[in-house]
């Protein structure tokens, strides 16, 4: 199993890489055609964004099989204190198997697609691509998924065979070996009968009370996300099965292909990997550590300098690579190490990164505002340039947040270290490419120059060109931000998936009708409802990560709030800061327990007392926007 297992990841390892190339390669024509063809000559390129459609897709898909191999999968983990470990090493081995029978059962609905493209001889309409071969391509690709998922199913059955045991290392892979085949067997027979009847059963009901199948399948999705099922997965399983019991097998089955295959080839979707290769290539290009320095620089001479300037770190390291997780890691293994150092108290000084960290969604560009606009159906340009003002309110608020505290507790922080122009003028130098990318992408998409997707490509090709010129792209670097890039994508594409899946079958339901007409008849004035939900969404937050929260809810709330004559960016920007609040708030905050693993002698609980002042200004913060909408709204409407 070990030498299989080295096989397959040298191939996917490949795999990535060609992909991750050729995205690149993409985003290069893309760049050249909107800063030179097109702004310069007035001549761009017809159909630039077929190539996107096509090509790019092919590139997303090839990358699938490496992330799964690195274990790219969102899981909910709340049994670690419930069960034991073999149990729960048994429960993630059923969870991995169920991967693996979607992705078999995706790859041949994949494959149907593209049959069926080549009988109507399906192409592009500018460039008359035909599309059947680059859907087979991708068929093929989810196919190469499948032999790596049973690899890590069987890595999985062979570790829950061995805990609490003393058998050895071979024998442990024979029992995991001879589970994984069972299980394969049982999938292939009594489960596939088990889909169709339980579908089937399904069916009754669903055809004449299709809330009730609705609100079923709603309480599954949290069953099987709590049993650590993928959370992708979870979604993608439920909207198959609950679209197959509403309007028939055959049909679910047809929606299945159809959806994966618009997915892989969306042109909006397609800035997702663009703008994660621009943040890998300004880590390595050092442009984390410059804004860092320059931070630091500016407010280093007030009490809290170094705090404060984790903060303005964090912004600017958000605005590189919309990930909160990458913020947090990366600004954390910089600042928490130098303000330990100086004196700063340990609690605190997490606080501050954890804090800093949510700044990663909320300055464009964002992973989570991509996903919220997707699920709703929202302008991903318009979401970008609506969070712009609260994102800046929150690192203002953050930095007033220390002000005070170290005012209060003046043995928090140490004295203020001495103004350095020279430092300052030399900080500024190396944080100017970073200041000119951000402008060049956010400022490109408000005044209309491109697309939030071309601006994603010029912002990938950018960094590439600084990292190039900084001497970072060398050695195995290419292969590391591959990696990275490769594990990303491979999670959000996922998620996604199976998110527009549970979407298709919710509005096939009608419950985003039936709650809106409740709430609408319920009597209560709007704000309390919006109240109401806000409040939901906290407690959601303290036992469960953003990401999926957002997954589950989105597409099932924000009809309710349009109806009540909200606007829906103005929802959209609260909900985005509702959910990332959630990484913040104990008990299971992820940047809480991300902190704990970069500073293992501090206290959990004194994480939590140094993220708590943080949490109240966010609530501030959210009631604030809440209560003046047009904090929100007046940037868009420009």
């Amino acid at each position: 199993m070990i030498h299989a297992e080295a096989f397959l990841a040298r191939i996917t390892q490949a795999f990535a890489f060609v992909g991750v190339v050729t995205m690149l390669v993409i985003a290069v024509i893309t760049s050249l055609d909107v800063l030179i063809l097109r702004a310069l000559l007035n001549r761009p390129i017809a159909g630039s964004n077929e190539l996107t459609q096509t090509i790019f897709s092919v590139g997303i898909a090839a990358v699938l099989a490496s992330g799964l191999a690195q274990r790219a999968n969102l899981r909910v983990d709340v049994l670690s204190d419930l069960v034991g470990q073999r149990t729960k090493s048994w429960i993630t081995a059923a969870g991995s198997l169920v991967t693996a029978s979607l992705l078999v059962v995706l790859g041949w609905r994949v494959f149907d697609q593209a049959s069926t493209s080549m009988l109507r001889h399906s192409q592009t309409i500018i460039l008359e691509l035909p599309l059947a071969p680059f859907q087979y391509a991708i068929s093929a690709l989810i196919w190469l998924c499948v032999p790596v998922q049973i690899l890590v199913t069987m890595r999985d059955c062979v570790t829950a065979a061995g805990e609490g045991s003393a058998i050895g290392r071979a024998q442990r892979s024979v029992i995991g070996c001879l589970v994984l085949l069972s299980a394969l067997v049982v999938v292939a027979l009594a489960g596939t009968a088990l889909i169709y009847g339980a579908t089937l059963g399904l069916q009754s009901i669903g055809q004449a009370d299709p809330v009730l199948v609705g609100g079923i399948l709603f309480v599954m999705i949290w069953v099987l996300v709590l049993a650590m099922v993928p959370v992708g997965v979870a979604l993608a399983c439920v909207g198959v099965v609950g679209t197959a019991a509403i309007i028939g097998v055959p049909a679910a089955l047809k929606v299945l292909g159809s959806e994966t295959t618009a997915l892989f080839s969306s042109v909006e979707l397609a800035l997702i990997p663009l703008f994660l290769m621009m943040g890998s290539f300004a880590v390595v290009s050092g442009l984390s550590e410059d804004v860092y320095r320059f931070s630091q620089a500016v407010l280093g001479p007030f009490r809290g300098g170094l705090a404060m300037a984790t903060i303005g770190g964090s912004a600017g390291f958000g605005a590189l690579t919309g990930s909160s997780i990458a913020t947090a890691v990366t600004i954390g293994s910089i600042g928490l190490p130098e303000m330990r150092k100086r004196g700063y108290d340990g609690g605190f000084s997490a606080g501050c990164v954890a804090a800093g960290a949510t700044l990663g969604v909320l300055i464009p560009p964002s992973t989570i505002v991509v996903l919220y606009g997707v699920l709703t159906e929202q302008s991903i340009g318009k979401l970008y340039i609506a969070i712009l003002v609260p994102g800046l309110i929150s690192v203002i608020g953050y930095l007033a947040t220390i002000w005070i505290i170290v005012r209060l507790r003046a043995d928090l922080a140490p004295d203020p270290e001495v103004f350095s122009l020279r430092e300052l003028i030399w900080s500024f130098r190396r944080s100017l490419a970073m200041f000119v990318l951000f402008g060049l992408v956010i400022g490109g998409i408000f005044f209309g120059v491109f697309t939030p997707t071309e601006a994603a490509a010029v912002g990938a090709v950018l960094s590439f060109i600084i990292a190039l010129a900084r001497g970072a792209i060398r050695g195995d670097r290419i292969w590391s931000i591959a990696a990275e890039t490769t594990q990303s994508v491979a999670m959000i594409y996922v998620l996604i998936m199976g998110a527009l899946l549970a979407a298709y079958f919710f509005a096939l339901t009608g419950i985003p009708n039936v709650l809106a007409e409740m709430v609408a008849h319920s009597g209560l004035p709007p704000i309390a409802i919006i109240i109401a939900l806000c409040a939901t969404y906290l407690l959601l937050g303290t036992v469960m990560d953003s990401v999926t929260i957002m997954l589950i809810t989105a597409s099932l709330v924000a009809p309710i709030v349009t109806n009540l004559g909200y606007d829906p960016l103005w929802w959209g920007v609260i909900t985005v800061m509702l959910v990332e609040l959630g990484v913040l708030t104990p008990p299971f905050g992820v940047n809480l327990f991300l902190l704990k693993q970069l500073s293992k002698d501090i206290p959990i609980t004194r994480i939590y007392a140094g993220v708590l002042p943080f949490v109240l200004a966010d609530i501030i913060k959210i009631c604030v926007l809440v209560a003046i909408p047009a904090i929100i709204t007046w940037l868009p409407g420009l």
